[in-house]
């Protein structure tokens, strides 16, 4: 029996990969059409456990960004999806797309659309829209820092209307955010090892209604696209439907694919 369950969480992770492999190849020609101006960025990571509790847990984001000289666009989308002897208790999607103007200047203005499903929070679906502006610290080719704030209207429909923290009586919450971000990408010397890291804090504007993401991994380069990877990831926000938890803390490993390293430190253009 354990075997048996052991198998089918084993056949859904294959699947998962092969599912990521195609986007990849995907992405893969997208970039080959400009090599200097399209980005890519693949991530699968994974654990599987089995014994008296039989989890499966997969989290993977696919990004692609193109860096044109005046107007840039990046689209990211994340999933998260865990299995526990046979019942699915997370099965969450975010796309995060963004506009930008001049972004090869150091500050530059971009617009954010976010949209996301969370089975965990028990959200049906839920949008972010607004305008904010970025900093690039600094960047080259191997590694980046930017920091940046936005205003957003944020839309959300959940399952339920019983709340922690929230004294509504309907299932659909509406606010205005302050949304700040800190992301970046470090080699260290040798450039054997790579620390991504990302943090978005998003406060409302009205009533303690606030929501922290934050990511930190690690990655060894084992060929110049590919790198094993190992994920931390920390979610907590303050309103959640009664009986969903605030928090959640996620340790994953798997691979990274992508083309935004190379051999050389190239500095980003500057205007």
């Amino acid at each position: 029996m354990v075997f048996g369950r052991l198998n089918s969480i084993l056949m859904r992770f294959t699947i998962t990969s092969l599912l990521l492999v195609v986007t990849c190849s995907a992405f893969a020609q997208i970039n080959e059409v400009d090599t200097t101006r399209w980005q890519y960025r693949i991530t699968a990571t994974g654990i599987v456990l089995g014994g008296n509790v039989n989890d499966f847990i997969s989290s993977s984001r696919a990004e692609i960004a193109h860096n044109g000289p005046k107007w840039g666009l990046y689209s990211g989308t994340s999933y998260t999806y865990k299995n526990r002897d046979h019942e699915i208790t997370t099965n969450d999607v975010t796309s995060r797309n963004i506009l930008s103007y001049g972004q090869r200047r150091r500050l530059y203005p971009f617009v954010i659309v976010s949209l996301s499903k969370s089975l965990r929070r028990g959200i049906d679906f839920q949008y972010q829209v607004g305008p904010g502006a970025a900093y690039r610290v600094f960047g080259n080719q191997n590694s980046y820092l930017r920091v940046g704030s936005a205003v957003i209207y944020e839309r959300s429909k959940y399952e339920g209307d019983h709340f922690e923290n929230y004294a509504g009586t309907s299932d659909v919450i509406t606010k205005w955010r302050l949304q700040a971000f800190v992301a970046g990408t470090q080699s260290l010397p040798g450039g054997r090892v790579r620390l991504v890291y990302e943090v978005n804090w998003q406060p409302a504007f009205q009533g303690p209604n606030n929501r922290v993401y934050a990511l930190a991994g690690a990655e060894v380069p084992i060929s110049r696209k590919v790198a094993l990877r190992g994920n931390l990831e920390y979610i907590h926000e303050n309103v959640v439907l009664v009986e969903k938890s605030k928090y959640d803390f996620i340790v994953s490993f798997g691979l990274t694919i992508t083309n935004i390293f190379k051999n050389h430190s190239e500095e980003i253009d500057e205007d």
